[in-house]
């Protein structure tokens, strides 16, 4: 049981680490597992364009299980529309059978691994974004999920990995100090991560998307992009995308 994870994919734009994944990827089954740090961006238009759905597809046709945390740019219109089930230790949403949308504020069960989730971002461009046709207020939690999740984390005592889109402040600040030139300010919703997720939990790593850089080794926070790592330590796969 294998788990990789990358970062944001956005639709086709940035699916070529994952076709680069697949080159590589001989001897891998559905107990293994890709996860995409949010902005998968293939549940967007309605209905449903025809790259999106032959990508969808295509995902499907691997030998592996895709998982994705939601990021900012999703349609949530649409994923609020998918059936809940319970899955893998906490309650999914599939797009396909083997491409699986994990929930915010769940704890999950992952190839020998436990997963703590909390997806979502405030979008930096939503000033120029269309209200449900390019941008979604569902893209943070609201107050009544924002209880819910704080709650979840207060009832967990540890997991191995927490998984989010965006990072909390403190390690959004420290990547800001190091790329001054690179990112902007942090949020009231990172603020919310700060206060709500981080401490709330003993946790061996946290990794995260958005920031469309890589840092795969900052331990205890790894911010991904185009590299996909390999969560057992053994590499990463496709470095050089």
């Amino acid at each position: 049981m294998a788990v990789f994870l990358t970062g944001d994919t956005h639709g086709e734009m940035d699916m070529g680490k994952v076709d680069c994944f697949a080159q590589v990827a001989a001897g891998l089954t559905r107990d293994d597992a890709l996860i995409i740090l949010g902005d998968i961006g293939l549940v967007w238009c309605d209905p449903p364009s025809e790259g999106e759905t032959r990508r969808l597809d295509w995902l499907e046709a691997q030998p592996w299980t895709t998982f994705f945390v939601d990021g900012n740019h999703e349609n949530f219109d649409m994923l609020d529309l998918l059936p809940v089930e319970e899955g893998f230790g906490g309650h999914v949403q599939r797009v396909r059978p083997h491409v699986i949308r994990l929930m915010r504020g769940e704890t999950y069960q992952i190839g020998g691994h436990s997963f703590f989730v909390v997806g979502g971002a405030h979008s930096i461009d939503r000033q120029w974004r269309v209200p449900h046709k390019s941008w979604w207020q569902q893209e943070v939690p609201d107050e009544a999920e924002r209880k819910r999740i704080a709650a979840a984390a207060q009832a967990v005592e540890s997991v191995d990995y927490v998984l989010t889109h965006c990072p909390a402040t403190g390690q959004y600040e420290r990547y800001r100090k190091r790329f001054p030139k690179f990112w902007g300010p942090s949020d009231e919703y990172t603020d919310w991560l700060e206060h709500n997720v981080e401490g709330a939990f003993a946790y061996k790593r946290w990794f995260f998307g958005h920031l469309h850089m890589d840092l795969p080794y900052d331990e205890p926070y790894t911010v991904l992009y185009n590299q996909v790592l390999d969560l057992d330590g053994t590499g990463i796969l496709c470095p050089d995308m």
